[in-house]
C-alpha cells in the first residue's frame, strides 16, 4: 500500500507544471549580476501585492531602519538587491500553489513560519561571519516547499498527516515518513531540481534537517537547520502541536555535537543569547510579518 501511495506522490510531482513565465524572468535576474535596483523597482511595481510584500518585509525590526520605508525604491536599497530577487520568486512561488480549498489557516502558518526562518537565517549568517548568499536567504523561504506541494496536490493526505501531528505531537517528519513514506524535505529537492533551482539551494532545502550529511553545502545548510530550529524555539513552528524541541534538549544533542565538529563555535551560552535576541527582535514590530 505505501508503495502505491510512494509512487502515486513521485508521479504527482513530476505532473507539477513549469513555473509561470514571471518566476522565469525572476530566474533570469537572479542569474544576472548587472540588474540594476532601478530595473527590479520597476519591475515590482508592475504588481502591487509584490509592492506591498517588499514594503513589509523592509520594515522588519531585523534591518534596524530608523524610520518607515515607505517606497519601493528605498525597501529595495534596505533589503539588498539579491535579496529582493529571492524575495520575488519565493512570493510567486506563493501565488503558484493557490489556497483555493486548502487549509488556508495552516498555509499562513506555513508562510509566516517561512518568512520569519528567512531573516534569522541571515541574522545568523551575520553572527557566524558566513560569507552569506542568496542561496541562504531563498533556501530559508522555501525550505518547507514540500509541505505545500503535499498539501496542494494530495490534500487528503496532508489532512491525515496534519491530524497524525496533533494527535501525537510528533514531528512533520516522523509523520510523514509513517503516512507519506517520504518527507517534505525530500519532496521539495525533487521539485526544485524539476524546476532547474541552482544546486546549492536544492541541497540546502534537501538538508535542512541534516546538514552534516550535505557534502558540499554543509555550512549554508547549518545556518538554514539553526534558523528553523530558533524560529519554531521563538514561538513560530509550522503547526502548534508539533514535537517541540527545549534549548536544553538541543544543546545536549547529539545534533549539536554533529554542529560544533563541522566547525560552528556554538554552545548553550550562545545559543540562549541568539534566542533572546532573536524573541527580542520578533516582539519589536508584528506588523511586519
Amino acid at each position: 500500500m505505501l508503495e502505491l501511495k510512494l509512487e502515486a506522490l513521485i508521479l504527482t510531482i513530476e505532473q507539477i507544471p513549469t513555473l509561470p513565465d514571471i518566476s522565469t524572468e525572476i530566474l533570469a535576474l537572479l542569474d544576472d549580476e548587472d540588474t540594476s535596483i532601478g530595473t527590479i523597482t520597476q519591475f515590482v511595481e508592475r504588481d502591487q501585492a509584490l509592492a506591498l510584500q517588499i514594503l513589509k518585509y523592509a520594515n522588519s525590526p531585523f534591518f534596524g531602519t530608523i524610520s518607515a520605508v515607505s517606497s519601493v525604491k528605498h525597501a529595495i536599497v534596505v533589503i539588498g538587491l539579491g535579496e529582493v530577487k529571492s524575495l520575488l520568486l519565493a512570493f510567486t512561488i506563493q501565488q503558484f500553489f493557490s489556497t483555493s480549498g486548502k487549509d488556508e489557516k495552516n498555509r499562513k502558518k506555513f508562510w509566516k513560519h517561512s518568512l520569519i526562518c528567512s531573516h534569522i537565517a541571515n541574522y545568523l549568517a551575520r553572527f557566524f561571519q558566513y560569507k552569506s548568499d542568496n542561496t541562504i536567504f531563498i533556501s530559508a523561504l522555501i525550505h518547507d516547499i514540500g509541505k505545500i506541494v503535499v498539501d496542494q496536490y494530495l490534500h487528503e493526505e496532508f489532512s491525515v498527516v496534519v491530524d497524525h501531528i496533533e494527535n501525537n505531537h510528533t514531528t512533520f517528519n516522523e509523520a510523514e515518513k509513517k503516512i507519506l513514506g517520504l518527507t517534505h524535505f525530500q519532496i521539495g529537492a525533487k521539485l526544485l531540481k524539476q524546476w532547474n533551482f541552482p544546486p546549492q539551494v536544492i541541497s540546502q532545502v534537501y538538508h535542512h534537517h541534516a546538514p552534516w550529511l550535505d557534502k558540499n553545502y554543509s555550512k549554508g545548510s547549518t545556518i538554514i537547520y539553526l534558523a528553523n530550529i530558533l524560529t519554531k524555539m521563538a514561538g513560530y513552528p509550522c503547526l502548534q502541536a508539533e514535537k517541540e524541541l527545549s534549548l536544553a534538549q538541543f544543546t545536549k544533542s547529539k545534533a549539536m555535537r554533529l554542529i560544533k565538529e563541522s566547525g560552528f563555535e556554538l554552545d548553550e551560552a550562545k545559543m540562549e543569547q541568539l534566542l533572546k535576541n532573536i524573541t527580542e527582535l520578533l516582539s519589536t514590530n508584528q506588523d511586519f510579518l
